[in-house]
């Protein structure tokens, strides 16, 4: 998965990964100083930090997700693509399974022929999440 021909490509690549929670796969679709810009918890840069990250998420949760690609625009050797989509968060612990909604922006760059990951942010918005769970359940 280390080299992708087009941002979307790199993006999709990303959402695979993650659902199969295949940390070494992500980390290759990564820049050596990128950056993740997490929902409620700090700002984390460099490879170490962001293979940290992976790890502490996969000890927590899983996602059950498909990516949603609403937008890609590329300039320049950068790109920007957005996602939004539910997704199913699984506690690995107890497996109790949480409806949610994520919003993601990938900030990409062209390395040496390759679109690979320079900056990711995500939200999550519970209130976006399927309407097919009561709120008091969410």
């Amino acid at each position: 998965m280390s080299s992708s021909s087009s941002p979307f490509d790199t993006a999709t690549a990303y959402g695979i990964a993650l659902q199969a929670r295949d940390k070494s796969s992500i980390l290759a679709l990564y820049t050596d100083d990128a950056e993740i810009v997490p929902d409620q918890i700090p700002s984390l840069s460099g490879r170490a930090a962001i293979s940290q990250f992976y790890d502490d998420t996969f000890a927590a949760i899983s996602m059950k997700v498909d990516l949603q690609i609403v937008d890609v625009v590329e300039h320049d050797g950068m790109a920007i693509v957005r996602s939004e989509q539910p997704v199913d968060v699984v506690d690995v612990a107890g497996g109790q399974v949480t409806k949610s909604y994520f919003r993601e922006l990938f900030v990409l760059k062209n390395d040496d022929g390759s679109w690979k990951i320079f900056k990711y942010m995500f939200s999550q918005n519970l209130a976006q999440a399927p309407t097919d769970v009561p709120p008091h359940a969410r």
